[in-house]
């Protein structure tokens, strides 16, 4: 990750002007939003942790530190006067973050810390110290991996031992390190979007599917005049993102940007691919019209090929979100 923290009297303001979701949470809230252009176009996908009153983390893709810096120094600059002494610090080398995500993550955990990890102790989308053995470790109940699990921020010099005592502690419940394309494939079944596929300048929140985390009432904030105009909440947008189903149950060389066909004719491009282990299919996402209904046959072209797919619910595995709750 990258990682931003943004503090001062004026703090709070900033980031409620950059962010559509609501950001005046209780100290330990950690809130998933994204920031929009003046245009309702998503420019950022981030999450914000209140550390104190006036002082927050945010956590980025690595890739768009600093994009998200510029975007906030710009937005600091642009309301110079009106939010009180703001400070924006890249602080990206003072922390390391592990990822604890699995149906057995509370019990690896549990055995690493003497601290509670119980849902009172550690609820979801929120964020408390602990000590993983002598580390000091802020707990955050998060998971781009659709299941129980969080993001552990540790200094550099104490993730070594964190991440030591939490390979031991999990020696007995298959505790395995996984790269990036086996969380590819966690969060495509779960229907979580990435920044830079599903996410883009050219998309608004409520397009992407992600309506659930604008809070338009709760005063001005960038991009909101643009979404109130084009009928936010109320209209449904002409075009959504969906899931996709291709294939059988072989895995295909399919990797995003691969023309998506309805009846023979181009509506889009894939944004993202990867096999999915639990539905046992390729799952992609691509932006439909609206009107296109849940199971409607569709083509992938695969190099010189056209493999047959269908447009499939949102969310893929555990749509009621269960395993995230623990």
């Amino acid at each position: 990750f990258g990682k931003i923290e943004v503090s001062g009297a004026g703090a709070l303001v900033l980031l409620q002007r950059v962010a559509v979701n609501d950001i005046d949470r209780p100290v330990g809230s950690a809130v998933y939003t994204q920031w929009l252009d003046r245009w309702g176009g998503i420019v950022a996908d981030v999450t914000v942790t209140r550390l104190a009153p006036d002082r927050f983390r945010v956590l980025t893709g690595a890739g768009y530190l600093a994009a998200d810096l510029g975007w906030l120094r710009s937005a600091a600059s642009d309301n110079a006067g009106s939010a009180g002494d703001v400070e924006i610090a890249d602080v990206t080398e003072r922390w390391a973050v592990l990822g604890l995500w699995g149906p057995r993550a509370r019990d690896v955990l549990g055995r690493a810390t003497d601290d509670a990890v119980d849902d009172r102790a550690l609820p979801l989308r929120r964020a408390r110290g602990i000590r993983i053995g002598s580390a000091p470790v802020l707990a955050t109940r998060l998971s781009y991996a659709g299941e129980l699990g969080w993001e552990l921020t540790v200094a550099p010099e104490w993730a070594v031992p964190a991440w030591d005592r939490l390979v031991a502690a999990g020696a007995d419940d298959g505790l395995e390190p996984i790269g990036y394309r086996a969380l590819e494939s966690l969060r495509l079944e779960k229907g979580y979007r990435y920044f830079g596929a599903e996410l883009t300048p050219r998309e608004t929140p409520y397009e992407a599917g992600l309506g659930a985390f604008v809070r338009l009432g709760k005063g001005e904030f960038i991009g909101r005049s643009a979404l109130l105009e084009a009928g936010a909440p109320d209209t449904q947008p002409r075009r959504r993102l969906r899931t996709v189903l291709l294939g059988g149950a072989e895995w295909l060389p399919v990797y995003g940007g691969e023309a998506v066909r309805l009846e023979g004719g181009v509506v889009g491009r894939l944004r993202s691919a990867a096999f999915g282990h639990t539905v046992r299919r390729t799952v992609g996402t691509v932006y439909l019209p609206a009107e296109v209904a849940e199971g409607a046959p569709l083509e992938v072209d695969v190099f010189a090929d056209r493999v047959a797919g269908s447009v499939a619910a949102d969310v893929l595995v555990d749509p009621t979100g269960a395993r995230m709750r623990g």
